[in-house]
């Protein structure tokens, strides 16, 4: 009997891995509430009339890239499982608008709308470092191509990404080094999940000038989506020695590293993120939990503890809960990682499962057999197709038997 239990102990350990890549959907989980947006409105307080290309971060470091209608407006999902904090970046278009984030908060079931004004152009500057802005490659954009490109914008700002597809192909085809529209049909690619033909778009982008900026943080992102870590870093390492002060290019770099399984150096990444100024606190504590993340894998438990603990006090969410409680599970501190499971089940719910088979492993060690048994079926209820659920009804069968003895 104590065999299985030892073989449940060993899953805490991959809890570390797991989680991170699952912990955005966690936290926005279910359709039971309205939804939430972003209305986006240009310098002088006018609605864009075009689909604008936005970066949308939650916490616990999920990137995604999304087009707002064509009238600046985003919506999203509202979560039902505890807050989320997110930050939006839109970048500027070198012509009307300077790039511009903002950061808000979404509580659980709570649906809000957020307006974002975007910051006027500031006064004209020379490139530096060879650096190329967008205006510059659209400066040669011939009036057709830039027509077939509107049109596309219209479309995808109807949801109509397919019919945009073609819009951007024929822009291409026009102007086979427009740059703006090989990315952005490398947006409405990876939003289609045609994440092989994302990627050939934004090499393609990429290569018409090194030194343009978001096309290789787009493929890098593409490949990381991929599991194509090694692959990401090529991209990426060089991209983050250009832009390192850039907080987008830093946590997808540093993520490319986490999933390489370089894990000193995405902690590196993710301290020096931490001591930099003005970081708003949906970041901060992004930051805490990725870097006690990376600390769990490296075996660090007690420095994972410390960071979880700072992330939990800026935002309260389950993952964070999650892995505190793992942590002090293998901290060999029961009483003090039951609470923090049970919390993280409290407001992940059946999307922090993993916290029931966690709490089963707990219960079992404590000799707590119908505990035990009562979380394991909770969580293959939750997760009916982890791929350790035979081993687990195993386990409940086992478990069974020894409550009939």
């Amino acid at each position: 009997m104590r065999r299985v239990g030892l073989g449940l102990r060993v899953l805490v350990l991959a809890i570390f891995c797991l989680v991170p890549l699952e912990s955005a959907p966690a936290q926005t989980s279910g359709t039971g509430a309205p939804p939430s947006s972003v209305q986006i409105f240009l310098p002088n307080g006018g609605i864009p009339g075009r689909a604008l290309l936005m970066t949308v971060v939650s916490d616990q470091g999920r990137t995604e890239l999304v087009f707002t209608n064509s009238s600046g407006i985003y919506s999203m999902r509202t979560p039902t499982a505890g807050a989320v904090n997110y930050t939006v970046t839109i970048k500027g278009d070198d012509q009307t608008f300077e790039t511009t984030s903002s950061s808000f908060r979404i509580e659980k079931n709570s649906p809000g709308r957020f307006f974002v004004f975007l910051k006027p152009m500031a006064a004209a500057a020379k490139p530096v470092n060879g650096v190329i802005d967008a205006a510059t490659l659209e400066s040669n954009v011939p009036s057709k191509a830039h027509a077939a490109y509107q049109r596309a914008m219209e479309f995808i700002g109807k949801g109509q990404l397919e019919v945009a597809i073609g819009s951007l192909q024929e822009a291409i085809r026009l102007y086979p080094e427009y740059v703006r529209a090989r990315n952005d049909l490398g947006v409405v690619y990876m939003k289609l999940n045609r994440l092989d033909e994302a990627a050939a778009a934004f090499r393609q982008a990429s290569e018409i000038n090194k030194r343009f900026f978001h096309p290789r943080l787009n493929l890098g992102l593409v490949l990381i989506q991929q599991r194509k870590y090694k692959e990401a870093l090529d991209i990426l390492e060089p991209l983050y020695e250009e832009n390192h002060g850039t907080l987008e290019v830093r946590l997808a770099y540093a993520r490319a590293l986490e999933g390489a399984g370089q894990l000193a150096n995405a902690e590196k990444i993710y301290r020096s993120t931490l001591d930099s100024k003005n970081l708003p606190p949906a970041t901060q504590a992004d930051m805490h939990f990725c870097l006690g993340v990376v600390l769990n894998r490296q075996r660090k438990f007690g420095e994972a503890v410390t960071e979880l603990q700072k992330a939990i006090a800026i935002n309260d969410a389950a993952n964070s809960h999650l892995q505190l409680g793992a942590a002090l599970m293998l901290l060999e501190q029961p009483n003090a990682a039951e609470h923090e499971l049970l919390r993280a089940y409290e407001l992940g719910g059946q999307a922090a499962g993993a916290a029931q088979l966690l709490l089963g492993n707990l219960y079992y060690a404590q000799q707590r057999f119908s505990d035990a048994q009562r979380a394991l079926e909770q969580y293959l209820k939750d997760v009916p197709s982890a791929p350790n659920a035979p081993q687990i009804t195993r386990v409940i069968a086992d478990l069974k038997t020894r409550s009939k003895n």
